[in-house]
């Protein structure tokens, strides 16, 4: 991502940390950090243009785009402007200052897309969901993928494959789950479990684990259950 290369530049010749970055722009360490990690893919215009102000530079000059180039004024633009008397420029400034305002609020509160989709590595397990024995997720058996990343994944820490379809009609035998490693989730969450050794793919109901399927019936967890959660479902790759 050359649009990266070129702030990291920038901040490595100021010299500044992500933190003194933070105080002199007053942009969250979480949001650089995110940014300068390249986990994020479209940042806020408010982002880029308070980077700009703080290395004292264009956001074209940040990115090292092309963007943004400036427009010529027309000529009959421009001979009507040189005759305005002091109340005419005057009205003009007030104008041209009012519209520059609000384009930049608008701009600001959406993000500032680069068309460069940003990728990571996690972990696909090969052992998968509902057909497997013992603590998976602590092993070594597991292969590397690729995934997007974007709001909606990048909190994923693993993934895992579903075997079998006590899940469907919404998850199917194949299915690739991205999940978020948690020690615990809430009731009506879905989540990687493994009881007493099995993995399982389910639905948190309390004391029961529920599949989608209604052909599949709940499995009850009582207190001579060794249960464990590995974390929650946020979703699924695409085919």
């Amino acid at each position: 991502m050359q649009w990266l290369d070129h702030i990291r530049k920038r901040k490595k010749e100021y010299g500044y940390t992500n933190e003194t970055l933070s105080e002199k722009s007053g942009i969250s360490v979480g949001t650089l950090n995110k940014l300068l990690s390249g986990a994020t893919a479209d940042p806020k215009l408010s982002t880029l243009l308070a980077l700009a102000n703080t290395f004292h530079c264009t956001i074209d000059e940040l990115l090292g785009t092309g963007k943004n180039e400036r427009v010529s004024v027309p000529d009959d633009l421009a001979e009507k402007y040189a005759e305005l008397d002091e109340d005419g420029l005057e009205a003009v400034s007030y104008i041209i200052n009012k519209e520059y305002t609000r384009m930049l609020k608008e701009r600001a509160s959406t993000p500032y897309s680069l068309d460069i989709p940003v990728t990571r590595r996690i972990r696909l397990y090969d052992t998968p969901a509902s057909a497997g024995t013992g603590s998976y997720l602590f092993g070594d058996q597991f292969s590397e993928i690729t995934i997007y990343t974007n709001s909606k994944t990048e909190s994923a820490d693993f993934a895992v494959r579903v075997y079998g379809d006590s899940m469907m009609p919404r998850f199917e035998n194949g299915d690739i789950l991205l999940v978020e490693g948690a020690d615990e989730i809430s009731k009506g969450e879905l989540g990687i479990f493994s009881v007493n050794g099995e993995s399982y793919f389910k639905k948190y109901g309390g004391n029961s684990l529920i599949s989608l399927n209604p052909m599949y019936a709940d499995i009850r967890l009582t207190d001579n259950d060794r249960v464990l959660c590995f974390g929650r479902v946020i979703g699924k790759l695409k085919k």
